[in-house]
């Protein structure tokens, strides 16, 4: 029997669907699902795990967001996954659905800090029949400028997303007058967000001037509408009562 490992953190609305569509199929005795809120106890260093939901099949990354619930039990019942048809469109899509891996491309204005084999090997469901990473890491290095011109704008609404859900929980759920931030306040998040401490900052951590006041246009031009998506999200995830019970039963903390 595949030994199949799920890494999720609760507020993460890919893998709130993936938790409770398991919880109804009855699947969630057959997979360890992992707590990522601490982070020495979760292993997620050890394991090299930039994302959430992120599968493991026989300890091997098999498959991270994009994931729908159904693939997802596809991998578990029957070890199949969704194996991409372009590998670099599907690695930068990945990019996109982490918080870490986009803030990280953003402030470098590169893709070489994310050319990891193992987020490689996950978007690609390697374990599962995809392509080998290191072949398509290579792919992707060798059209860095092509893709960074096609996908740097979506990376950059997809961190503008990111900026207000911070801003949410910063203010207990959205309470109180939210204003947009100032420029300062974005690169300040920013630098918050792709360092580990100074781990994963560029040499001298000065941002692009452009860049940042791209991402502060976006945030303060579409401000009301991301908080109100914001709220919807996490307030449908905060509010369900029966998650949270799923989590206090299922999900551990390894170590």
């Amino acid at each position: 029997m595949r030994r199949v490992r799920i890494y999720i953190h609760p507020t993460c609305m890919t893998s709130y669907r993936l938790v409770k569509r398991l919880h109804e199929e009855g699947l969630l005795d057959r997979v360890e699902l992992v707590d990522t809120s601490m982070v020495a106890p979760s292993g997620v260093f050890e394991k090299g795990v930039w994302s959430v939901p992120w599968m493991e099949v026989d300890g091997k990354p098999a498959a991270t967001d994009p994931v729908d619930p159904e693939e997802a039990v596809g991998i578990i019942l029957e070890g199949w996954g969704q194996i991409p048809s372009n590998p670099a469109e599907r690695f930068m899509e990945t990019i996109l659905h982490s918080m870490y891996a986009s803030s990280l491309v953003y402030i470098h204005g590169s893709l070489r800090p994310v050319l990891s084999p193992s987020l490689a090997s996950a978007a690609l469901r390697t374990p599962l029949g995809g392509p080998d990473p290191h072949e398509a890491l290579k792919a992707v290095a060798a059209r860095e400028a092509e893709l960074l011109e096609r996908w740097m704008d979506r990376v950059m609404r997809v961190l503008g997303i990111g900026y207000v859900r911070t801003l949410w929980w910063a203010a207990g759920g959205g309470h109180g007058e939210l204003e947009p931030p100032s420029q300062t306040q974005v690169a300040v998040w920013l630098l918050s967000t792709a360092g580990m401490g100074r781990v994963g900052l560029p040499w001298r951590p000065y941002l692009d001037s452009g860049r940042i006041r791209r991402l502060a246009g976006f945030i303060e031009k579409g401000f009301k509408g991301l908080l109100g998506r914001v709220a919807r999200e996490q307030e449908a995830i905060m509010g369900d009562e029966e998650y949270w019970e799923i989590l206090r039963r299922y999900a551990t903390l390894r170590g």
